[in-house]
């Protein structure tokens, strides 16, 4: 047994260089290396492998399996702004699942004695069950840091485009001179992704609108609508931005607030497994002692 997993390894220690350098030789690879960089650790170690199990058509076949759920996973990669597809998501995760099960169960069985050769394919199992998770934990905390992002962002932005919108600009316009500005954040890509949808003739409101799906943010979506009612009734749309970029400030103050008053409640776990057991330790040793001094039995 110990033997199949020690070849397994090295086999895997073989092919899957060989399929790194193969994949990424490929000249439609070599256009997508800078994508790639953008992607976290974890998910470039598991892509090579898992472009490998899609050429394979592993990808399509989970896809045609999990309708439902691929529609679910593309809107979390856009939302995380991860630009893969749903079938090399599927992919990373199978990677990681087998590759999580035969390390673990290698590492076990150099470890354990004959024994306790039970204990080789729960450690593989609970492995499996971790590495096939780590993608979508992953995504979830990327998703999240990513809608800070643009709601820290959102107000200023606002105030940026209808001051250019003051100055003479469009709507148009004032979003392309607020995207020009070099400031590299998430939500200048998702005005770069607004702007190239409205040129290929998508009206203004619905880019808003789509754009707002995507971010899944409460208060840009309130925005949107806002524009698209003042669009239609005919209301000045610098007026109707300036006021809901101040709604916007004191939603992310209101936040802020929410945040500094979980504060405390959250310092409890920490206190409670680090600071109270050294503060017993400091006050109760020396009773300790003085008991063990006098003879008194204490166990």
């Amino acid at each position: 047994m110990k033997q199949i997993i020690l070849y397994a390894m090295i086999f895997m220690a073989v092919v899957l260089p060989t399929l790194f350098f193969t994949v990424l030789s490929d000249d439609k690879r070599k256009k997508k290396v800078k994508e790639e960089k953008s992607l976290p650790p974890l998910l470039q170690f598991s892509r090579p492998p898992a472009v490998f199990f899609e050429l394979l058509g592993f990808g399509t076949l989970f896809r045609k399996l999990f309708p439902e759920h691929t529609r679910s996973v593309q809107q979390k990669l856009d939302f995380a702004g991860l630009r893969i597809s749903p079938g090399t998501f599927y992919c990373m995760q199978m990677f990681l699942f087998i590759f999580s099960a035969l390390l673990a169960a290698g590492i076990t069985g150099m470890s354990v004695d004959e024994e306790n050769r039970i204990s080789i394919p729960i450690a593989g199992l609970i492995a499996a069950f971790v590495g096939g998770s780590l993608p979508g934990i992953l995504v979830g905390n990327l998703a999240q840091e990513r809608q800070m992002q643009i709601l820290r962002a959102i107000p200023y932005s606002i105030d940026l485009i209808a001051s250019a919108m003051r100055g003479g600009l469009d709507f148009s316009a004032a979003i392309r001179f607020y995207v020009n500005l070099g400031i590299r954040s998430p939500l200048v890509d998702e005005y770069s992704r607004m702007l190239r949808e409205m040129e290929l003739g998508v009206i203004r409101t619905t880019a808003l609108q789509n754009m707002a799906e995507r971010i899944k943010i409460k208060e840009f979506t309130s925005f949107a609508s806002a524009v698209a009612l003042g669009t239609e009734l005919g209301a000045p749309l610098t007026e109707t931005m300036e006021i809901q970029g101040d709604e916007m400030r004191k939603a992310r103050f209101a936040l802020a607030e929410t945040k500094a008053q979980r504060a405390p409640s959250l310092m409890l776990l920490p206190m409670a497994l680090f600071i109270l057991p050294a503060v017993f330790i400091t006050i109760l040793t020396p009773v300790f002692l003085k008991m063990k001094e006098a003879g008194v039995p204490l166990f």
